[in-house]
Formats: structure tokens, C-alpha cells, sequence
């Protein structure tokens, strides 16, 4: 790395979001304390509880110049929560750049230096990621990015070989002139209603509309818990956010021509996903699950239109970096064990 290099990531400013993970927080805070290029840390305190709260303060206090403790007394969730919180870095700073990092991460040394050389270059690729693997199994990946499949529904990445969509909300790279394109062309860098969960592939969908070729950095980045705010595994928070918000990308991003070519298979996902929350007696989220995506289709219509109307590359185009499989490995069998034993 160049000296410029380095002076260049000075100015780094890191974005976190904190719900009721204070320690998570303090552990990611520790990780980027001594980071080279790592600058402001912007944290959001979503409506914690008041004793996790203060040892937020606390630790606002020991690392007093380099910690934004922002508070929020109710909760805004990852999408507006991120969004408050670069409106914040953008108005406060000169910054070329923002990194977005999941609270419950933790950042390897050289994490900000990395993403920062792989923006380098004659062209604003808008959007940077890369590898980050499991905090309790370091050698397998979490995430390598996000995979949008043949079922128009997305998933985290886990091989190279598989189409990279663009980089997941809990480690990406921004650059300031991209953030300022897409709010002038779609409204928002997140969409606020998404409130949390497949919020970042609605993004990068909106960053390919828009021209930009988001990067993968195949260096590993950080270490994730996973799930810390949501709790883990498959609950029923994560399934209404998830199925929610995949309804209304499908409405908001999809162009004519891949609509045409993968509504069917879009169409049989959500047959399948409705089989299986019948199957486990789950009838009341799937009626809200399925009520509030409806609810929120003339909104998604809406904002359809004005994405559509800036869009810069054809749906063909967009076809390029979708998945020929149906969806990732191991879904449909169990789907169909969950469909057929009810588990």
C-alpha cells in the first residue's frame, strides 16, 4: 500500500448499528479501535435497554474522539437506522467513502486498507464486499455476497463459482458519489419500510439498474456471529421480514424481460414457502406475511415506476448475474421435509 493509500482511509468513517447487543458492539468496537484507515465510528443505539445503553456511553467515553454514539428511542432497524446514520457521516465529513459493518463482526486488521485498494481505479464501482466467515467456525464462509437465483429470491453467497449480485448491508463499501446517485434516482439508499432483511439486495439490485458493477474483494474481511438482533436460525421474525421484503424487490426491481422469464419460478418458491408454513401450523404469519406484502404493493408500484424510469442497463443485462439455480443448495429437500414431517 501507498502512503496516499493510507492517508486516504483516514477519513474512513464505519457505520454500526446496536439492538439490545451491546457486547457484540463493544467487541466490534475493539476490532476497529486499533484498525489502520479506520476512522469515526457512527453507532446508533436503537432503542437499547437502559444498561446496555450505558456502557455504550462508557465506551463512547474511553474512545471519545473516535465514537458517534447516536440514539434512538425506538427502534428503526438496520434499513433506516443505516440510512440516518450516513445522512450523518455525509453532512459531517468530506468522506469519498462509508463502510457499513454488522455490529456483531468482527473487523481483521487490514479490513478498511483492503476495500479501499480494490476502490482504486478510473471508475466509481459504486458498491465493494468481500469474504467474511463464521465467528465460531473461522474456516467456513458466511458470506461472499449475495446471490440473486432463478426464483428472483437471494441468499448469501458461499461459493466464488456462484454469480455475486453485489456485496451483503453487513460489510460493504460505499462511495459517497454512488450514495448521492441512488438517492437522487430511486429516494433512499435503503428502503425504510424493508426495516430489516433483504433491505441490501433491494440496493445492490437498484446499484445494477443504475450501471454500477459492484466488486468482490475475495480477501477475508471479518469473522460474524450471525443473527445476534434476531435471534439465530429460522424464527419468525426473520421469515415475515424475509418473505415481506423479497415480495416488494420482486414488484420494485424486476424489469419486464426478467419478470417474463422468472415469474414461474418466482411463483413456485412462494407456493412452496406457503406449503411449508402450513404445514408447521404457522397460519397466522403466513396470513401477515402475505396480507402486509399486498398492503405495501402500491407503494412498491410507485417507486417501480421512478426505478424503472432511471434504470441504465436493459433486463437482459440483468439476467448476467442471476443464478441459473432454482435457489441454494439444499432448499428444495428441505422444503419438502418441512412440507411433509412438519419440521
Amino acid at each position: 500500500m501507498t502512503n496516499s493509500t493510507r492517508d486516504d482511509f483516514q477519513l474512513l468513517p464505519v457505520v454500526l448499528i446496536n439492538f439490545n447487543t451491546t457486547e457484540q458492539t463493544l467487541r466490534c468496537i475493539e476490532s476497529l479501535s486499533t484498525m489502520p484507515g479506520a476512522g469515526v465510528l457512527w453507532i446508533l443505539d436503537n432503542s437499547t435497554l437502559a444498561s446496555e445503553t450505558a456502557l455504550l456511553h462508557r465506551a463512547g467515553e474511553r474512545w471519545s474522539k473516535r465514537v458517534r454514539l447516536i440514539t434512538s428511542r425506538r427502534n428503526l432497524g438496520f434499513a433506516a437506522g443505516s440510512n440516518l446514520l450516513v445522512e450523518y457521516v455525509m453532512m459531517e465529513s468530506d468522506c469519498k467513502y462509508v463502510l457499513l459493518l454488522n455490529n456483531d463482526m468482527v473487523a481483521l486488521p487490514e479490513l478498511a486498507l483492503i476495500l479501499l485498494h480494490a476502490a482504486k481505479g478510473d471508475r466509481d464501482l459504486g458498491l465493494i464486499g468481500g469474504r467474511v466467515h463464521q465467528l465460531d467456525n473461522p474456516d467456513c464462509p458466511d458470506s461472499l455476497g449475495i446471490t440473486l437465483y432463478s426464483c428472483l429470491m437471494a441468499s448469501n453467497r458461499k461459493e466464488t463459482a456462484d454469480p455475486y449480485l453485489g456485496p451483503t448491508g453487513g460489510c460493504m463499501l460505499l462511495s459517497r458519489a454512488f450514495i448521492n446517485d441512488v438517492i437522487a434516482s430511486t429516494g433512499y439508499l435503503f428502503d425504510p419500510e424493508y426495516f430489516c432483511y433483504c433491505e441490501d439486495t433491494d440496493l445492490v439490485l437498484r446499484a445494477r439498474l443504475l450501471g454500477y458493477e459492484p466488486a468482490y474483494v475475495d480477501a477475508l474481511l471479518a469473522l460474524h456471529e450471525g443473527q445476534a438482533s434476531s435471534g439465530s436460525r429460522f424464527n419468525a421474525f426473520i421469515a415475515y421480514h424475509g418473505l415481506r421484503n423479497a415480495i416488494w424487490t420482486f414488484v420494485k426491481c424486476m424489469p419486464l424481460t426478467v419478470i417474463i422469464r422468472r415469474a414461474p419460478h418466482f411463483l413456485l418458491a412462494n407456493l412452496m414457502s406457503i406449503a411449508r408454513f402450513m404445514a408447521t401450523g404457522q397460519w397466522r404469519l403466513l396470513y401477515r406475511i402475505y396480507r402486509d406484502a399486498i398492503l405495501g404493493l402500491p407503494r412498491c408500484w410507485n417507486q417501480r415506476r421512478k426505478i424503472m424510469a432511471a434504470k441504465r442497463i436493459s433486463g437482459n443485462q440483468l439476467m448476467k448475474v442471476i443464478s441459473d439455480k432454482f435457489y441454494e443448495a439444499g432448499y428444495i429437500k428441505s422444503a419438502i421435509r418441512r412440507i411433509t414431517f412438519g419440521r
